[in-house]
């Protein structure tokens, strides 16, 4: 074919424009592509992925996102979407633990993959809660014989019997225990131990987070399919970053969106294209799977204020910023737990006495030896803050106080740190610091939130609408439309997009 074909035949095509190169940006521009689309990203950061993502500091390499991705192993139908958007073929590692917790009698508590070891970790630490026991390993079980609602259209009719012999009892499982926030489960414990194990691991989040959802996480990482990708959160955009481009498909990195062009058409209101920097951009479709609130107000310039997804919005409740503590060590700590919580001895007052932090969760990546020199380990620490307005405010009005603030934080929590684990400061070689100002800056979240939508008993699954009654052409997918959150979302939620306007243009809907 001619290049004059070639672009001839392109311009016959529908035009889907997309805003923002995360993994829902990403999937849902590969999907289309594929199935006749010409789809174009328009990215504000110069790299794929998101908050999937990381970043390299003196030969270590930080990975901001994935602790497990569900779908991981060819054990859940989701990892048919992960193959098909081109990272099935990457090495995955499955816990076994999923994370320890250091108790303040100087106990530990391993939350282990495993149900049965799980079951029996349980019974050591609260011999009297045998009931809970066998309670907690039994669901996790159960769970893990079913699935996501994924790729559906790719199983075989012997895996489609097998998840409906699972699926109801399941169904039974989730329509209780979603409802129920791990608080409510674990104050009926009789061990103070037990209770004091979970308080640590959990903290805050047991008042919200639900039980079912708690099941699940488990019951994906017992069926071997909830790992963490070698290379990490970047080395899996890349892959899909990848595949896309492979099958045509382009990126404009750099390209912030300032504002999406609506027009009347035969007296409606049409998405219509995209305007930044670079001039105008012109659309059959435009899809946002940027921030959800920035969509809104100012990408839509606030003219859909009061629509069913604005309202949806607002009975939510988001994801806090973070302070992400990144370290450099020059040790290795292949013997030590990749992950670990723990208490403070005493607390750590931050944000000018706004922030009191009580417990830290400390992550080594002793598991990757692609993001450290040999011998070496990257680690992170994530402290959960609300006060993305002190950080913005502080590197505006006086950059050096913002850059010394950063500094206090770093050396309060290595000092915390080592006084758990002995020698921890004079490990430490780099150090890095991002902050609600940092997330911002990179990815434009509403209040620098790193997972948009919490998990709670009330919002988790809750069916949000992806388009604006009034505004035709208009699109939106991603972590806002999914409270809870994740990557697995993200990509099913652009593949269900192709099939939506392959069906709505009349074709065929092909996943690879």
């Amino acid at each position: 074919m001619s290049r004059e074909a070639a672009e001839s035949e392109r311009q016959m095509e529908k035009k889907v424009l997309v805003i923002g190169a995360g993994i829902a940006g990403l999937s849902a521009a590969s999907y289309l592509q594929r199935n006749g689309f010409d789809t174009k990203v328009y990215e504000l950061h110069d790299k794929p992925g998101g908050l999937c993502t990381a970043w390299m500091r003196k030969g270590f390499t930080f990975d901001g996102c994935i602790h497990w991705l569900m779908g991981s192993g060819r054990s859940s139908n989701l990892h048919r979407i992960w193959e098909e958007l081109g990272a099935g073929d990457l090495k995955y590692i499955e816990w076994n633990e999923h994370v320890m917790a250091r108790l303040p009698d100087g106990d530990t508590f391993t939350l282990y993959t495993d149900p049965d070891r799980l079951k029996a970790e349980i019974l050591r630490l609260g011999p009297e809660d045998g009931k809970f026991a066998k309670l907690f390993s039994s669901k996790i079980k159960a769970v893990a014989k079913a699935d996501m609602p994924a790729a559906f259209d790719r199983l075989s009719l012997r895996e489609m019997l097998s998840l409906a012999v699972a699926m109801p009892a399941v169904a039974l499982i989730f329509s209780k225990w979603m409802k129920v926030p791990v608080q409510r489960l674990i104050d009926n414990l009789k061990s103070q131990r037990l209770r004091s194990a979970f308080r640590v691991l959990f903290g805050e989040a047991m008042k919200f987070f639900p039980t079912g959802a708690l099941f699940m996480m488990i019951g994906f990482m017992a069926k071997k399919s909830s790992g963490y990708p070698i290379g990490g959160s970047l080395a899996f955009a890349r892959a899909l970053e990848a595949k896309y481009l492979a099958l045509g498909g382009r990126i404009r990195y750099g390209a912030k969106v300032d504002r999406i062009i609506v027009e009347a058409a035969r007296g409606k209101a049409r998405a219509v294209g995209i305007a930044g920097a670079w001039g105008e951009s012109r659309g059959d479709y435009i899809v946002s799977a940027a921030d959800g609130r920035d969509t809104l107000d100012r990408l839509l310039a606030g003219a859909y204020k009061g629509c069913a997804l604005d309202r949806a919005f607002e009975s939510q409740k988001r994801y806090p910023s973070l302070l992400f503590l990144v370290l450099g060590l020059g040790h290795d700590c292949s013997g030590m737990p990749h992950a670990q919580i723990f208490d403070l001895d005493e607390p750590i007052i931050l944000e000018g006495g706004a922030l009191t932090v009580k417990g830290l969760s400390l992550r080594l990546f002793n598991f990757d030896p692609t993001l450290a020199p040999s011998g070496k380990t990257a680690a992170t620490i994530m402290i959960e803050t609300h006060n993305d307005e002190y950080w913005i405010r502080l590197a505006e009005r006086d950059p050096a106080a913002y850059a010394a603030e950063k500094k206090a934080v770093v050396n309060s929590v290595i000092a915390a740190v080592d006084r758990k684990i002995e020698g921890f400061a004079s490990w430490v070689e780099v150090t890095d610091l991002a902050t609600p100002k940092t997330f911002i800056r990179y990815t434009n979240n509403w209040h620098g939130s790193y997972e948009g939508w919490l998990p709670t008993s009330v919002s988790f699954g809750k069916k949000f609408p992806r388009t604006i009654e009034g505004l035709e052409g208009f699109e939106m997918v991603g972590q806002w439309v999914n409270p809870g959150g994740g990557l697995p979302p993200c990509g099913i939620d652009g593949r269900r997009l192709a099939k939506r306007l392959c069906k709505k243009e009349g074709r065929r809907f092909r996943p690879e």
